[in-house]
């Protein structure tokens, strides 16, 4: 009996832990195709397997930037702080990997296995990365775009279940993650849409898109004050 149970349990636990980081779905009438904020953040809250209400209120009280609010969910899924914590640490200037190293966060976690040299914009991060693995000694340097880029590359693959090189080009496209995991969503369920196809970088007017002075043609802030490091945490 017990032979039988014991792989019987195995098979559940894993399957209980695969389904913690939830994939594709369609949302129905719930979310509206066209509301942005609140699409992204249903996806967020099942990837990340946190109720909708707890990741808009991240969202919309401590992290507008959607690049940030998907590094500070990835971040609380792998340490016992909520946002108050991290959005109090951004506030005194401190970088993501800063603050992923104070909740002792290892460097591996942003890291998916890549077939060859991902080049730019992810070639130093994982330069850096491959030096520690042969070397312990060889400290990982990770900007805060670092931290951004491998935060959406990682929810991009793992939420669509395409590979890494092509979550790789979608998050490489110039626009911020919600722009990409929101056009993905309705190239799959709304048969185009607004967005369908614009996360690859195709031309929208900007919308959701970085521009040469690292502010988004919507507004908001940029993902880099010129060293990578850009507070993008505040009100």
């Amino acid at each position: 009996m017990k032979r039988i149970f014991a792989p019987a349990l195995l098979i559940l636990v894993l399957a209980v832990g695969g389904a913690r980081a939830g994939v594709d779905v369609s949302f129905g009438g719930d979310v509206a195709i066209g509301d942005d904020a609140n699409l992204f953040f249903s996806i967020s809250s099942r990837h990340y397997d946190r109720d909708p209400r707890v990741v808009e209120d991240w969202g919309r009280r401590y992290f507008h930037d959607p690049d940030d609010l998907a590094v500070a969910m990835f971040l609380g899924g792998h340490c016992d702080n909520g946002p108050e914590y991290f959005f109090q640490l951004r506030q005194q200037g401190l970088g993501w990997f800063e603050i992923s190293n104070r909740c002792r966060v290892p460097a591996d976690v942003y890291f998916l296995p890549v077939t060859h040299d991902p080049g730019p914009p992810y070639g130093n991060a994982y330069g850096h990365w491959k030096k520690h693995k042969k070397d312990p000694k060889h400290a990982v340097v990770l900007n805060d775009d670092d931290i951004r880029r491998l935060v959406a590359v990682r929810m991009a693959h793992e939420y669509y279940r395409v590979p890494v090189d092509v979550a790789m080009q979608w998050c490489s496209s110039g626009y911020d993650i919600r722009r990409v995991m929101n056009g993905e969503y309705r190239q799959r369920h709304s048969g185009g849409g607004k967005d369908s196809g614009k996360h690859h970088g195709d031309d929208d007017n900007g919308k959701g898109e970085k521009n040469k002075n690292g502010k988004s043609e919507n507004g908001k802030s940029g993902k880099s004050n010129g060293n990578g490091n850009g507070n993008k945490g505040g009100k």
